[in-house]
C-alpha cells in the first residue's frame, strides 16, 4: 500500500543497530510528528551524505517537536560497526529483508539508468559534496536500484505529506521538510 496524504500510518517493525530485537514504529513515534525517510543502504555514498546532513540539522527538527527516522536496507550489525551508538541523533531503522519497502510499495527503479533519471547533474553535485566530506562507497546491500521515499506523520498517526522519488536525488531538502512542520 502506498503511503498517501490523509491515510493512517500503519505500524511496522524494524531492527535498530543499537538495541536487541524488533522495534515498532508506533512505539518510536509516541504520538509526535515524525518524518520517516526511506533511503537505500548505509554503504551508498549519497545516503551517507544524507545521513550526515540530517545529523547536522537534527536540532531544527527537535525544535519543531518532530522525530526523525531513517530507514535503510542495511544489516543492523554493519551499521553499528561503521556508525557506533551516538553517531546519529535520530532513529536508524534497519530493514535488511526490505519488508517495509515492499509493504509501502517503495519500488526500485527499472534500471540503473532510471535510478539517475533526470537527476544526473544533481546526483553528480551530491557525489562531489559527499567526496568533499570524505564519504566513499561502502558495502553493497539491499537493492542497488532502490528509490527513496519520505512521509510526514502527524501526532495522530495520519500521513500529512508523502513523496515517492522518481530518481535517486528526487527528494525534498531539509528546508522544505522543516517548512512542512
Amino acid at each position: 500500500m502506498k503511503l498517501v496524504k490523509g491515510t493512517k500510518m500503519p505500524d511496522f517493525t524494524y531492527f535498530s543497530p543499537y538495541a536487541e530485537g524488533e522495534k515498532s514504529f508506533a512505539e518510536f513515534a509516541q504520538g509526535k510528528k515524525t518524518y520517516v525517510v526511506f533511503l537505500r543502504y548505509y554503504g551508498c555514498t549519497v545516503c551517507r551524505l544524507d545521513l550526515h546532513i540530517y545529523a547536522q540539522r537534527m536540532a531544527e527538527f527537535a525544535a519543531k517537536d518532530c522525530n526523525l527516522m531513517v530507514v535503510l536496507q542495511s544489516d543492523p550489525n554493519l551499521v553499528k560497526e561503521e556508525a557506533p551508538l551516538g553517531t546519529f541523533p535520530f532513529e536508524v531503522a534497519c530493514d535488511p529483508s526490505q519488508a517495509v519497502y515492499k509493504k509501502f510499495d517503495i519500488e526500485p527503479a527499472k534500471s540503473m539508468l532510471a535510478l539517475i533519471g533526470g537527476g544526473l547533474f544533481k546526483a553528480l553535485k551530491k557525489m562531489k559534496s559527499a567526496k568533499a566530506f570524505g564519504f566513499e562507497h561502502g558495502e553493497y546491500e539491499g537493492n542497488e536500484q532502490q528509490l527513496p521515499a519520505m512521509v510526514l506523520v502527524d501526532e495522530n498517526g495520519v500521513v500529512t505529506f508523502s513523496h515517492y522519488a522518481k530518481n535517486l536525488v528526487d527528494m525534498p531538502g531539509i528546508d522544505e521538510m522543516l517548512a512542512k512542520l
